[in-house]
């Protein structure tokens, strides 16, 4: 209130010598964060103050004040009400729009899993894969950000663990013999409970991101890159059923899985959700080491 009583003292000498000399039909005064139109096109004299605050994409305009000068008669009335004008970054030039959207790295996620041979299904290990049971998951803790300038396109690194969890048909398994993995089957008659492969890697992306604005609070995203993965742990499980209980057997032996390799990843979707498919174009065993399957 103090910055405003001294705009109205500096104005109330131009008030009363207002007829010494005329001011333009429509005067703008800027004070600090005040703007002060004077209009006197009629016969009176109408002074209103504005307080001006811009903040990224949003202009708050507020009225503070406002006064008709008759004469030697006023009428005077402050205000305490106030509007916000937001302006979507779509309608932005590129140079002012926020840089507020989200990463799309960190998170949990969870997808079917298959081992084809390059896009054969019907291969040596995809022929055994129980699909609808075989999952991924991804737990990603920790993202790096790199901005290109002004561009929409940004870098993402950063690490996650992804557990990788492979059902076989009852009757197959995973089975070292003389240094190599191979596929076993089992006897009629003897199938197993449940029969899996897992295989956990930590994980370092290499992505390229870009996002586009729908509303002020949502946006469509879109990145894509190479996930680098090395291997942490891996293991082949059997369970059979013995004298009416479920006993679980771990197969032993080295599988021979790839302990370096990398997928390619595809994301897309809005705001903090959305879908994403993978590729490993290396074979998930060492060469001649394993069967056939990325």
């Amino acid at each position: 209130m103090r910055q405003l009583t001294i705009v109205l003292f500096f104005l109330l000498p131009l008030l009363t010598t207002a007829k010494s000399f005329e001011l333009p039909s429509d005067t703008i005064i800027y004070h600090k964060n005040k703007k002060i139109i004077i209009n006197d096109s009629n016969n009176d004299i109408k002074v209103d103050i504005f307080r001006i605050n811009a903040e990224g994409d949003t202009v708050y305009n507020e009225k503070i004040y406002e006064g008709v000068f008759v004469g030697d008669k006023s009428v005077e009335k402050e205000y305490n009400n106030s509007f916000t004008v937001s302006i979507p970054d779509i309608f932005k030039p590129k140079d002012k729009r926020r840089n507020t959207r989200p990463h799309h790295w960190n998170g949990f996620g969870i997808g079917f899993s298959n081992v084809p041979k390059g896009f054969d299904f019907d291969g040596e290990m995809a022929s055994i894969v129980n699909v609808s049971r075989s999952l991924q998951y991804n737990f990603n803790f920790a993202t790096v950000v790199f901005e290109f300038g002004k561009s929409n396109f940004r870098g993402n690194t950063g690490m996650g663990i992804q557990f990788n969890s492979i059902h076989f048909q009852n009757n197959k398994a995973i089975e070292v013999v003389d240094y190599k993995s191979v596929i076993t089957t089992t006897e009629v008659g003897s199938e197993y409970r449940d029969t899996r492969l897992h295989a956990t890697y930590l994980t370092f992306p290499l992505l390229l991101e870009t996002s586009f604005p729908i509303s002020r609070h949502s946006h469509i995203f879109l990145n894509g890159g190479v996930v680098l993965k090395a291997k942490t742990a891996s293991s082949s499980k059997v369970w059979k059923d013995v004298d009416g209980k479920k006993r679980k057997t771990k197969m032993p032996g080295d599988l021979n899985l790839r302990p370096v390799t990398f997928d390619i990843l595809v994301q897309a979707g809005i705001n903090h959700c959305g879908v994403f498919a993978s590729y490993s174009p290396m074979s998930l065993f060492m060469n001649n080491k394993g069967p056939k399957g990325n």
